[in-house]
């Protein structure tokens, strides 16, 4: 066991000098470009990404069809009050996003390809609060505790009409939720996964999942802030790290419906989400996603088995001031709300609220900054030995998005949990985030 922690503090050790590398390298590359790129580029520290323009390849790429992200995140974080231990842990992710507009790069019109490549390194401070969802999202994907490069998202699609397309092939489902003030992956915005996603959908939709589905556009795709119907149908037991419709498909098929639609409430702009799932897959009560904590439980005994399981969401972000020469610059309201199939779900309602915003410091234009409230009900059909033990969570978090530079973020984050576990004192988490696109 001791060698064991010895060589995973090394990996981790090993993981942090290669960022700093990177770092170190891209911006040693960075100011090499900027010699040899034209002076409408603009000084290093206002470039939007760390690497710059690639002496104009980058803008060539685009302009081709081609578009190519890189976003480095990690986080220092630690309980200092409550929860399970008093321990600071250092982690972090690497995500590679490629796109490809086919009649950009002369093909045929209305075909896209998206990509998505990440992987995580390092430790993290989720197993130590004692709640049953990650304080940091960043720590549940592509899967917990999984270093390998993952490829979780490679999907086709072909419009047929402006307001009419067809998708297909490994579906990312994590951005399906989004929210203006909370959302974004935990990559900008909160950190704690209740802010991230709604945790009643876990049971019925896996993260990334072989599938295919339709989307109708309203009016069309060219429409400034259209409304958007989409279905899809999914393996119920897919993974990021597996590819394969034999086992994606094996146990059962997932399918969802998703409609948002823009508001214009207050004269401020606003948008609301509905949606719901149904898979068709047995469950047991225990029989935990990955991304819960329940999964510990496991040798506590099979209930009985379920056939199917439901969920139904909501959720909105809303506008209340914005600065009349840029509506990005204002502050508004969000919420989220969920309820699942209590005889199969462990969660069985999810409500959050709270305040976000952007630029309400002077001269801090580029600063974000969110608090937020959430509280998640168990299900009472839980097995006896897990209600005993197990009961509804509630929390707050707080953070402050600092801009450094256009490439570089760095956010302190405050979060106060009420753990599942009813033998804890409620966690106190510190940390701060460091994000660079490069």
């Amino acid at each position: 066991m001791i060698a064991k922690k010895k060589g995973y503090e090394m990996v981790s050790t090993k993981c942090f000098f290669l960022t700093a590398i990177c770092i170190v390298g891209s911006l040693l590359a960075g100011m090499v470009v900027a010699e040899e790129s034209s002076a409408s580029e603009g000084p290093d520290l206002n470039r939007s990404r760390l690497t710059g323009d690639w002496g104009g390849e980058r803008s060539k790429l685009i302009e081709n069809g081609i578009t190519v992200e890189i976003d480095s995140l990690q986080s220092f974080q630690g309980v200092v009050d409550g929860g399970v231990e008093s321990k600071w842990k250092y982690g972090g992710s690497v995500d590679y996003e490629f796109n490809f507009d086919f009649e950009k790069m002369g093909l045929w019109p209305g075909a896209f390809v998206d990509v998505r490549v990440e992987h995580q390194f390092g430790e993290f401070v989720n197993s130590n609060t004692g709640a049953i969802l990650a304080a940091n999202a960043d720590g549940l994907f592509p899967l917990p505790d999984y270093r390998e490069v993952t490829v979780s998202k490679v999907v086709f699609t072909q419009f047929l009409s402006e307001g009419f397309g067809i998708f297909f092939g490994k579906i990312d489902t994590l951005d399906g939720d989004n929210n203006h003030f909370a959302g974004s992956r935990g990559r900008e915005n909160f950190m704690n996964s209740n802010f991230v996603f709604n945790p009643v959908t876990l049971r019925t939709t896996p993260y990334s999942s072989l599938g295919a589905g339709a989307v109708f556009v309203f009016p069309d795709v060219y429409a400034e802030d259209p409304a958007i119907l989409s279905f899809a149908a999914l393996g119920s037991d897919g993974q990021p790290n597996t590819a394969g419709w034999d086992e994606d498909f094996e146990n059962g098929t997932t399918y969802s419906i998703e409609f948002f639609h823009p508001t214009s409430f207050f004269e401020q702009s606003g948008k609301q989400t509905y949606g719901a799932t149904y898979s068709n897959k047995d469950y047991t009560a225990l029989d935990q996603d990955s991304r819960l904590i329940l999964r510990t439980l496991l040798g506590l005994g099979t209930p009985k088995k379920d056939e199917g399981s439901w969920s139904f969401y909501y959720n909105f972000h809303q506008y209340l001031v914005t600065e009349s020469q840029d509506q990005t610059q204002g502050w508004g309201l969000f919420g989220r709300f969920g309820i699942a199939d209590d005889e199969s779900s462990p969660i069985e309602d999810f409500y959050s609220i709270g305040f976000g915003g952007k630029g309400i410091v002077e001269g801090r234009d580029q600063d974000k900054w969110g608090v937020g409230y959430f509280t998640m009900g168990l299900s009472d059909e839980l097995p006896s030995a897990v209600v005993t033990r197990f009961g509804d969570s509630q929390g707050f978090e707080f953070f402050y998005d600092v801009e450094v530079t256009p490439s570089v973020h760095i956010t302190p984050d405050l979060q106060i949990i009420d753990p599942s576990r009813k033998n804890l004192d409620s966690a106190v988490v510190l940390g701060a985030r460091a994000r660079i696109l490069f």
